[in-house]
């Protein structure tokens, strides 16, 4: 259950996260540098921010750091932002459903999917390097010749 309730935090910390970026990318950094270099620019950003919300909510819901766990976290969040993102394009932008899809054929549209991918991989992948770097750090055994 711990996990449920932080992968619908890390959704919300996320979505709130795109809300911001969205409109900053659509009406300052296309303009400025491109479709396609906008939203480079905005998935490093989410990228920083998946990694610290992952983290957070990792540690605040005291979430098992086991694969099964954190990769639960990913499915609940993604699971989440799969109506979200459809429902704002087709209402908010007033996209078809067909239009949508095929922005997934562009580089923007690929950028956007591998972000999705890392969006529900981001809580699995924390753990596995960044806690599991920082139990070896902190381990007074490990790097020692004794």
């Amino acid at each position: 259950m711990r996990a449920v309730a932080a992968g619908v935090v890390y959704f919300l910390l996320m979505f709130g996260v795109g809300w911001i970026l969205g409109p900053i990318r659509e009406l300052w950094a296309v303009p400025h540098l491109g479709r396609g270099a906008a939203t480079l620019l905005e998935a490093v950003i989410m990228l920083i921010a998946m990694v610290v919300a992952a983290r957070w909510v990792i540690r605040r819901f005291a979430v098992p750091q086991t694969t099964p766990a954190t990769t639960r976290i990913g499915l609940v969040a993604l699971g989440l932002l799969i109506p979200a993102e459809i429902a704002g394009v087709v209402f908010a932008r007033g996209l078809s459903l067909h239009d949508y899809f095929a922005r997934f054929l562009t580089v923007p549209g690929v950028i956007s999917l591998v972000r999705f991918l890392l969006f529900a991989a981001m809580p699995a992948l924390v753990t596995l390097v960044i806690f599991r770097h920082l139990e070896r750090s902190s381990d007074p055994h490990i790097g020692s010749h004794s």
